[in-house]
């Protein structure tokens, strides 16, 4: 079954969503798998910046999302979790390892509200059906909101939605 039904734009959506004529930006079209491989390649990095290519674009269709603030946390309590865990204390280290748990369930509240960000706008404002799956964010965060986002940019230049 596919994640996408493709129906014609609802005036009833346009007149409920008064930006809804207007033209969004596609997403960032960039294959999951090569996501996936420049991150192996740079050691993780290209995720991190991905993430926020992928947050900024989230922004631009959603004004309400704060996922760009949420991977700033994120970013910014792994590496004082990282020196802390690196410390000689013992009570610095176990804060270090709080604040590394800490660090990724706030990089999780961020994928999760890009997935909050495309639902709302896919199956309000450019109504499309799209289903994004919760479990699916959670193990694979960044590579399948970006597999979506690759099929949404494609339909988006006139091509299809197949898988």
């Amino acid at each position: 079954m596919s994640d996408f039904q493709t129906e014609p734009f609802s005036n009833t959506v346009a007149q409920r969503h008064p930006a809804a004529g207007a033209s969004f930006p596609a997403p960032p079209k960039l294959h999951w798998a090569l996501v996936l491989l420049f991150t192996i390649l740079t050691f993780g990095i290209f995720m991190l910046v991905w993430i926020f290519i992928q947050s900024s674009w989230a922004k631009k269709i959603d004004p309400a999302s704060n996922a760009t603030t949420q991977f700033i946390a994120y970013l910014v309590m792994f590496v004082v979790s990282q020196v802390l865990v690196e410390a000689s204390s013992a009570g610095l280290k176990a804060l270090g390892l709080l604040l590394m748990i800490g660090s990724y369930i706030v990089f999780y509240f961020g994928a999760y509200s890009i997935r909050r960000s495309m639902l709302a706008h896919y199956n309000q404002v450019e109504p499309m059906q799209l289903k994004l799956s919760a479990a699916m964010v959670f193990f694979f965060s960044c590579f399948y909101l970006q597999y979506h986002m690759t099929r949404i940019a494609r339909w988006k230049a006139g091509g299809s939605l197949a898988a």
